[in-house]
């Protein structure tokens, strides 16, 4: 389902993970928590973009949306689009702690 980077698309390869590093770089032995900080983001577009078909792309997306601000996308309407997908309940449950596990990494 998920297919790896080439090594030339592989963000642990880059020089600088983020474009922030260019707009605000970090100190010399600088606080690291910014950095920290930075890589959520960069993380969760990753996990969006692993999925291999549109739809999928489409409902991990939606899935973000409902874990970050579950006031947008309510669980009944993700539900109502995993189902549309073809994607079972428990499908989606899974989908979701994936998500959690991939963006809770150190």
């Amino acid at each position: 389902m998920n297919t790896p980077p080439t090594p030339e698309n592989d963000i642990r390869n880059a020089d600088t993970q983020h474009p922030v590093d260019h707009i605000e770089p970090l100190p010399e032995g600088g606080d690291d928590s910014i950095e920290r900080i930075c890589q959520v983001p960069g993380r969760t577009f990753e996990w969006v973009a692993e999925a291999d078909e549109p739809s999928e792309k489409g409902l991990r997306a939606a899935v973000v949306t409902h874990c970050f601000r579950a006031d947008l996308i309510n669980e009944e309407s993700l539900a109502d689009l995993a189902n549309f997908l073809n994607y079972t309940g428990n499908d989606l449950g899974e989908l979701v702690l994936h998500f959690k596990s991939e963006t809770n990494r150190k």
